[in-house]
């Protein structure tokens, strides 16, 4: 992969996994529930809808955009750093979600339909996230929620390092012609939204859930999350025969479950870095799916990106209304019922009953 691919995908990883560490802080910071700060998350990710979708219909993989991608997530962050009120934070990080959807798109574009390179792509988040938490966490305690943002903007900046390789004409795609998705590839682009939709609506909460509930320290969780994307490398760069790619969202169901209703600390560790393993497996072989349902896969790349990241602006919200109410066994069983219909989706989709739609 060339480094400015490289390094799109990892800011904008490391942006998001900072989110679900922020969400106490900023309820601290603003004095709100956790599950009100939420709100923040839904903006941010209501900008990466926007970002990533409106990049696949109306942009090019060229400098210009890459440059702007960088420019916009400094001012977003920025922005989140002086925002005053929790109003004006969420439209901070809705700023910052547009770049982080670009940012994906920009990398997912170039890797959609090889299985190689998406595997490629698939492990950059996993190998940030071992290092990151930790690291983000003793930073947040240091210094406090408002200078990390502006460490954030540092960080989304820092790709521009990389521009120059990145050409300033598409040769591969120099027009703008754009083709309808398939019917199948539109059945696999629901799961793939329900997939974030029910799998956000627990795991967002996941830090909140680990000091709140299991009495665990920020520090503690944070080397949860750690082994989580630990466990995810070797997922996301096997190489042999993953089987449907709907099993493993069977078995992240099972995940939420326990992570949002089994409040032991040894569950709970069991849930964090088990989720790291099946979601990584799975996530190559429902792209692959879905490149191989789609007749140009590299136009369906920015679709991707972007109805996921409208399930996760849902998501949180539904895991968040949980959370306020005390219902923990309720938010487990709605995320486990929705990866339910998503995994069987593409279980019935990868067996070809719906291969002829």
């Amino acid at each position: 992969m060339r480094p400015a691919i490289v390094a799109a995908i990892g800011t904008s990883t490391a942006i998001f996994t900072a989110t679900p560490f922020l969400l106490r802080p900023i309820a601290d910071e603003f004095d709100v529930s956790v599950g009100s700060a939420g709100w923040v998350s839904t903006a941010q990710l209501a900008g990466f809808v926007l970002g990533s979708w409106g990049a696949g219909r109306h942009l090019r993989p060229v400098r210009s955009v890459f440059v702007a991608l960088c420019l916009i997530g400094l001012v977003g962050n920025l922005a989140a750093a002086a925002a005053p009120g929790l109003m004006g934070l969420g439209a901070a990080r809705f700023v910052s979600g547009v770049s982080l959807g670009l940012a994906a798109w920009f990398a997912w574009q170039d890797a959609f339909g090889d299985a190689d390179k998406t595997s490629d792509v698939a492990v950059v988040g996993p190998l940030i996230g071992i290092v990151f938490p930790p690291v983000f966490t003793v930073a947040l305690d240091a210094i406090g929620v408002r200078w990390i943002f502006v460490v954030l903007a540092v960080i989304a900046v820092s790709p521009l390092v990389f521009a120059h390789q990145v050409g300033v004409k598409d040769r591969l795609r120099p027009h703008r012609t754009r083709h309808a998705a398939t019917r199948s590839s539109v059945v696999m682009l629901v799961a793939l939204c329900l997939v974030t939709l029910g799998g956000s609506s627990v795991y967002v909460y996941a830090a909140a859930i680990g000091t709140d509930f299991n009495g665990l320290s920020p520090f503690a969780v944070s080397l949860a999350f750690s082994a989580n994307a630990l466990v995810a490398v070797p997922a996301a760069r096997w190489t042999g025969r993953r089987g449907p790619a709907g099993i493993w969202y069977l078995a992240t169901a099972v995940m939420a479950v326990l992570l949002s209703s089994v409040h032991v600390t040894a569950v709970f560790l069991f849930a964090v870095i088990g989720w790291g393993f099946v979601f990584f497996m799975g996530m190559p072989a429902a792209f692959a799916l879905l490149a191989s349902k789609s007749r140009f896969p590299e136009e369906r790349a920015g679709d991707a990106q972007a109805v996921m990241a409208l399930g996760r602006v849902f998501g949180p919200l539904i895991g968040g209304a949980f959370l306020a109410a005390d219902a923990m066994v309720a938010m487990g069983v709605t995320s486990a019922a929705i990866l339910c219909i998503a995994g069987s989706m593409m279980i019935s989709l990868d067996r070809g009953r719906l291969s002829t739609l």
